[in-house]
């Protein structure tokens, strides 16, 4: 990344996108285009698997941080999960799950924290059996204190579920060299915020988007540090988790190159969960707490 971030320009980029989210949502409700079948089908499926390999979930005290669309949230309702803390970076986004939940009717007690996955001090040493963590450790400024936390608030032999762009995921070899070729321009002010918001920038205000343009260093992207295969796992190590499965999702390939195959492939995919690990889109894996 061309320049540093800090914390508190982290925690206003992420309010401003919550908030666009809701907007988006406020118009077009669920709607996300035309939907591809197979895509849906391959999702459906590595959710199925992560589901099954997390196993039951009954009377568990559970954390989840980055709660995104809350489908994780929902899903441990459903399982009977005994107790759930909610930690997020944004308020709104947090806010937003809580009307949801609502409906549900759930025994499972909740708790919501505004907190940054660094320093979760709301939650007491071991308190969590299980601790959910999807797609959020690139985006942090130091992924090492954000682990540091994961190891005090589970238990002994309690498990970290944490997923994570594949850095060296085999579709990114291509676009690494052309990347080397042709250097990216470190956007800034308003072209910056376009690039990053995409279909979202209509939905965010002029003085969020002036926000942005006075905080957001040149060049910004959301991913602040990807793994490589090999690295997530020392880190890991390195920090008291012992990986109990390793998995990868299906690279985009599935999608373009390899589509007329991807249905006869993807069992065999998913059962390869080291070559998949090594290879996939994303990198997935259920450790445990050993110190």
């Amino acid at each position: 990344m061309p320049a540093t971030i800090t914390e508190d320009a982290l925690v206003a980029y992420y309010e401003i996108r919550a908030r666009a989210e809701q907007r988006f949502e406020s118009v077009h409700g669920d709607a996300q285009g035309d939907r591809d079948e197979l895509r849906d089908r391959i999702e459906r499926a590595s959710e199925d698997l992560y589901r099954e390999r997390l196993g039951s979930l009954r009377d568990l005290t559970i954390g989840e941080i980055g709660i995104g669309s809350g489908d994780f949230v929902r899903y441990a309702f459903k399982e009977h999960a005994l107790a759930m803390f909610l930690i997020d970076i944004s308020k709104d986004r947090l806010l937003g799950i809580e009307e949801d939940l609502k409906s549900l009717g759930s025994s499972t007690s909740t708790k919501t924290i505004v907190a940054n996955a660094q320093q979760m001090h709301e939650i007491g040493d071991g308190e969590l059996d299980l601790l959910v963590a999807k797609e959020v450790i690139e985006h942090l400024t130091d992924y090492r204190p954000f682990l540091s936390e994961c190891r005090r608030i589970l238990r002994k032999g309690g498990r970290l579920y944490l997923t994570t762009p594949n850095r060296h995921c085999i579709d990114l070899w291509p676009r690494l060299v052309l990347t080397r070729l042709f250097p990216p321009k470190n956007l800034t002010g308003e072209p910056l915020i376009r690039q990053i918001f995409g279909h979202l920038f209509e939905y965010i205000t002029a003085d969020e988007c002036a926000t942005l343009a006075d905080t957001l260093p040149p060049g910004f992207k959301e991913h602040i540090h990807e793994f490589a295969p090999r690295e997530l796992l020392e880190s890991l190590a390195a920090y008291g988790f012992r990986v109990l499965r390793r998995w990868g999702t299906p690279p985009q390939m599935f999608y373009h190159e390899l589509r007329p195959f991807a249905d006869f492939m993807l069992p065999g995919w998913m059962k390869a969960e080291h070559r998949s690990y090594t290879f996939g889109d994303d990198l997935r894996v259920i450790a445990e707490q050993t110190l």
